[in-house]
């Protein structure tokens, strides 16, 4: 089997793993001098803090001294470390109240001072319930310790016990609640790293093992795991990079990994099985399994294309994705319709970045309106406009993609997973598409009237919710109606305007407010914001389109009537249900209409209104 190193580190990411810390390390070593070393620990030395001068220190023992202390201080970590595991999880459990030996009640006297002990014997104090902790808090330090502990009998090479270690430390010893839900979590362990310490676990698994088991073992703690930390599954890649020593006849035991990863189903074996081709095999290995297994395994292009971005083959991407695109169906028989059209738009996705690098404008245009097609969004929206020439061939694109969004929202395809912000990516959870962004559609079509029909049919409430876009609609004819380009608005239009532009306009998996209250947490609307870059986009974009737009002396009456009507409306319907923290909406938007008349000169209309 020939082997393919995994890609090489990237300096820039969030956390290096261990092997590519102590690679780097050596290498700064090889390359500094007696003089420029010194210099450094002279720096070092100078940002160290007061209380941190003696540990500093000691660390600089020379060899013989170090080596002994690290070996002291290995032997103190794994004395009696799995009995010292146990008797914290018992004091755990009996202040989740599953410490009692039956003979008595908790709630007598008898158990309550022993509890008062107890919480006096790790620091006391008992946190109101408020706190995810509670009394558990106690736990923490020692817990840290313990993980420390179980660290640094793994670096030592008692791989055994490190491994009986870990798994009782993440089993049981976080895994405990009382009956209000509280406990010790993982997020509160603030100075470990669970990811590495996971990572050691598996290691120890993986080379106490023989040879033989290996892959089945690995299986099923790989797949136990995954309830230990929600943020991401385990991976091979984290055993290998956990040590600086390489792992054990790993040649061998990816051809049995991959052998019994074949057989195993669900979305994590799915992953472990690409992962371990493209270990084995590289990028050559990824299209191999993509182009033989796409169908039942699609993520496997995903990753193929991945892979040959980095090594810069933007050629074979572009042609590879859109021959996926044909090859796939659009319903995949492995996946979920939402499933198969995140996919799909992920394939899409590739193939516009090859082809907006080669500067291939027909392959991006049919790009843009893949993926725009599978999972129409906003921002895709953008996209497929930039995309497309300007005249009639974008009017044109536009109204087709009016139509789709008209369609996806009447049948949208349905999927029984629900957003989990945990996984690495929502490519299998169902789009969440709103009508603002059919609204949206709608103008860049020039098609105000259709704009206007699905803005008439919303509640005058909920104008901050993604899915009424009657608050785009308002601000926008109130805009057309001024008379005067976006840079030249009077400043409550021009408030209102911006706002109605920054109001999240869906496309994404977040929960949007509903369409028949008002906004009454200042909190809750700033978690529906536009992102920033988005928002910025949408305002030059509309700089430009908005002036093209003309309206009739019959549609200006008419739309301008409506916008005063839907005005009173809401301003009764949020003054008369006293939602006091939109009263400043509502002043707003009456001087918005104020401005709008005064401009169109009716002054006294303006007074009057």
């Amino acid at each position: 089997m020939k082997m393919r190193n995994p890609p090489a580190f990237d300096p820039n990411a969030e956390r290096m793993p261990l092997k590519a810390f102590w690679e780097a390390l050596e290498q700064r070593l090889a390359a500094s001098s007696a003089d420029e070393l010194r210099v450094i620990l002279r720096g070092m030395a100078q940002a160290t803090p007061p209380a941190q001068r003696p540990a500093f220190l000691e660390q600089l023992q020379p060899a013989k001294g170090a080596a002994a202390s690290r070996q002291q201080k290995l032997r103190h970590a794994s004395h009696e470390l799995l009995d010292d595991i146990d008797d914290l999880i018992q004091d755990i459990q009996a202040a989740a109240g599953d410490g009692d030996d039956g003979d008595e009640d908790v709630e007598d006297a008898e158990d309550r001072d022993e509890y008062d002990e107890w919480g006096s014997d790790y620091g006391g104090g008992y946190y109101d319930d408020e706190d995810s902790l509670g009394p558990h808090h106690v736990f923490v330090e020692p817990l840290t310790a313990l993980f420390e502990r179980a660290r640094a009998v793994f670096d030592q090479g008692n791989l055994a016990l490190a491994r009986d270690a870990y798994q009782k430390l993440f089993e049981a010893a976080l895994h405990v609640e009382d009956e209000y839900g509280r406990g010790v979590r993982p997020e509160d362990l603030a100075g470990i790293d669970l990811g590495e310490s996971r990572g050691r676990y598996l290691r120890a698994v993986y080379e106490t093992a023989t040879p033989k088991m290996r892959p089945r073992r690995l299986l099923e703690q790989m797949q136990q795991t995954r309830g230990w930390l929600a943020e991401r599954r385990a991976t091979l890649t984290d055993l290998i990079e956990i040590s600086s020593a390489p792992l054990p006849d790993q040649a061998p035991f990816l051809a049995a990994w991959i052998a019994a990863l074949r057989k195993a189903k669900g979305a994590d074996a799915d992953a472990w099985l690409r992962e371990a081709v493209r270990l084995a095999h590289g990028t050559a290995g990824l299209g191999e399994l993509a182009q033989a297994e796409g169908k039942q395994r699609p993520r496997a292009y995903l990753d193929w294309f991945t892979a040959l971005e980095a090594e810069g083959q933007l050629q074979t991407v572009l042609t590879e994705a859109q021959a996926a695109l044909k090859t796939l169906p659009a319903k995949l028989p492995t996946l979920a319709p939402a499933a198969s059209a995140g996919v799909r738009a992920a394939i899409a996705d590739h193939l516009c970045v090859a082809a907006e690098q080669l500067a291939d404008g027909e392959a991006l245009r049919k790009g843009r309106w893949e993926a725009f097609a599978a999972r129409p969004a906003l921002a895709r929206l953008l996209d497929l406009w930039d995309a497309t020439p300007e005249g009639t061939a974008r009017t044109r694109v536009m109204r087709r993609a009016a139509q789709h969004l008209t369609a996806y929202l009447t049948h949208p395809p349905r999927s029984d997973l629900a957003f989990q912000p945990w996984v690495e990516d929502q490519l299998e959870t169902p789009a969440r598409v709103d009508k603002s962004v059919l609204s949206h559609a709608h103008v860049l079509a020039s098609d105000l009237l259709s704009a206007h029909e699905l803005g008439s049919k919303q509640r005058v409430l909920g104008w901050s919710a993604s899915d009424n876009p009657q608050g785009l609609m308002v601000p926008l004819f109130l805009v057309l109606l001024s008379g005067k380009p976006l840079n030249a608005l009077p400043p409550n239009l021009k408030s209102l305007w911006r706002d109605a532009l920054a109001t999240r306009t869906g496309g994404g998996e977040g929960v949007s407010a509903g369409a028949d209250f008002e906004w009454e947490v200042d909190d809750w609307a700033e978690a529906g914001r536009t992102e920033p870059a988005l928002q910025k986009r949408l305002e030059r974009l509309y700089a430009e389109h908005l002036p093209r737009l003309a309206l009739s002396p019959a549609q200006q009456t008419d739309f301008l009537n409506w916008c005063m009507e839907m005005t009173l409306q809401r301003v009764k319907a949020i003054v008369g249900d006293l939602h006091r923290q939109s009263y400043g909406k509502a002043a707003r938007l009456t001087a918005a209409c104020g401005e709008v008349l005064r401009l169109r000169g009716e002054a006294e209309a303006a007074r009057v209104f």
